[in-house]
Formats: C-alpha cells, structure tokens, sequence
C-alpha cells in the first residue's frame, strides 16, 4: 500500500527558478508530504534565494545549493545518496503536476512486478537517441523526467552521469541484470514543458555533442 514516507521527490534546478517555482508548487501541492530534496547546481540568480525560502516554508523540503554545476545527472545521483527512502521520484524542473495519482499509481505496478524504474519509457541506441519501437536498440530507457526507481538497485547500477541522456550507462546495466523497466502514462498525469535547463543553456558536453550526432547519423545510415 502507498505511504509518503516511502518515496523521496528529487528536483534540480540551474538557473530556471521560474520553472521551478511553478514545479514546486505544483508537486508540493498535489503531494504535500513526500518528502522533496531541492537541488541547486551552482546558479547565479535568484534561485537560491527561491530555494532557501521554500524550505523554510515547506517542511518536506531539504535543500541542497551545490557550490558548483554538477550538471543534471550527477546532481539526480546526489539526491539519490542524500534520500533515505525505499523509493525515489525523479521530476525535472519544467514539469507541472496536473493531478494526483501517479505516486500511487506507479508504486503499485513497480511492487507488484519487483520492478527497478517506472515510467515513459524509450528505446535508445548506444549514444542516447530515440529510435522508434521496434528498432534495434541498445537500451530500454526510462525517462527522468518523471521517473520512480528503486533506490536500493540503483546504488548497485552505474549512477547517473553527465550526459544528454543521463540514464543510459545505469539503464542498460539494469537491462542486462534483468531489472524490471515499466512504461507508464506519465503524461496522463504531468505536463513536461520541454524548455528547462538544457534548452536554455545546452547540456554543457561542448564537442561531444557534435560527435555523438555524427556517429549517429553513420551508424544508422
């Protein structure tokens, strides 16, 4: 059966504190006692400030204000290690909450099935592009965006890293372990507004974006 005290929510923010507040909020609102690490990645704005005052005001709330950008993925890895909780709830910050029920929704099916994560699911190929379904693909991938996972598993998988798709090295290890990778509607229930951090100030990887994007396109053609 759901209970708050077993899912911890994990929310990045880098220099996005307008989608963040509308993401907190959100959350906070439809699920106001699970318990919410609020991560900032070094931002040279007001979103500290936002931070600090929201977990004043939010006793679910721990904040974390990282010196420096950590990026996207190793920041999710931090709140990982920082939560206590059986279960954590991954949400990027240019996400709002529609409804309730997703929580307990996703719980549900990952317990039933003794999954290890929970929600959107994609097919990617080694360098982290979609493929469509049905294609030869190197990993099942569950979005971030709003993903449940089970944190014991995780701390056995490679964690997450800086990348564009910042599951896949952990994702396909979980794959090969036969750890269980469920679709859910996830959109059903939360709106992923798509223009968070990495469409405001790029994923931070310099050249090997441009890299990956050519072997993509020759291996595929």
């Amino acid at each position: 059966m759901y209970s708050p005290t077993q899912i911890t929510a994990i929310i990045v923010n880098y220099k996005t504190p307008d989608l963040t507040t509308a993401c907190v909020e959100s959350f906070c609102t439809t699920y106001p006692d699970v318990p919410l690490i609020l991560i900032d990645n070094g931002s040279d704005d007001q979103s500290r400030d936002y931070i600090a005052a929201t977990a004043q005001q939010f006793p679910v709330v721990t904040m974390q204000l990282n010196s420096t950008n950590l990026y996207h993925g190793p920041a999710m890895d931090q709140g990982i290690r920082m939560s206590n909780t059986p279960y954590v709830f991954t949400l990027d910050s240019d996400c709002i909450v529609q409804r309730p029920g997703f929580l307990e929704a996703m719980l549900e099916q990952m317990i039933a099935q003794g999954a290890y994560a929970v929600g959107s699911m994609h097919w990617m190929d080694r360098f982290g592009y979609d493929l469509k379904a049905g294609d030869r693909y190197y990993t099942r991938y569950i979005h971030p965006y709003a993903m449940l996972l089970d944190r014991t598993k995780y701390l056995g998988l490679p964690p997450f890293f800086h990348h564009g798709s910042p599951c896949l090295r952990n994702m396909h290890a979980a794959q090969r372990r036969s750890y269980g990778l469920l679709d859910f509607p996830v959109a059903d229930y939360i709106e992923h507004l798509g223009r968070g951090t990495c469409s405001r100030y790029g994923y931070g990887l310099g050249i090997t974006t441009t890299i990956g994007k050519y072997l993509n396109k020759w291996l595929r053609h």
